[in-house]
């Protein structure tokens, strides 16, 4: 089993790649952080999880210097509440959260974050 890779939904306009060419939010060079959300389907076994920033091919310009997450919603924390542990991995691509416990299989977890340049 495993928890499958999610994209990101974003708060105000996310990320975007057509062509070769990444069109940030409306304040795109001034921007300092993106802010998002992701909703994982848990698997009942792993603690951890991984979340695009776009597709999960598609990357941003650089790798964010940080990511804070946070879990917010979803069914699981109605059964039992888990929260992130920690993010163990950031890249251009995707970031990974550690999860506190594995929760129940076929549960949602909804994941807020703030990816900062």
């Amino acid at each position: 089993m495993a928890i499958p890779i999610t994209n990101a939904a974003w708060v105000t306009q996310g990320p975007t790649k057509t062509g070769q060419i990444l069109a940030g939010n409306n304040l795109s060079e001034a921007e300092t952080a993106l802010i998002g959300t992701s909703t994982i389907v848990l698997d009942g076994t792993l603690l951890v999880a991984t979340i695009n920033f776009i597709d999960g091919t598609q990357t941003l310009n650089a790798a964010p210097t940080a990511v804070f997450a946070q879990a917010v919603g979803g069914t699981q924390l109605a059964a039992a509440a888990i929260g992130v542990l920690a993010v163990t991995a950031t890249t251009a691509t995707s970031f990974t959260v550690a999860l506190t416990a594995a929760g129940t299989a076929a549960n949602t977890l909804k994941i807020a974050f703030i990816a900062v340049k």
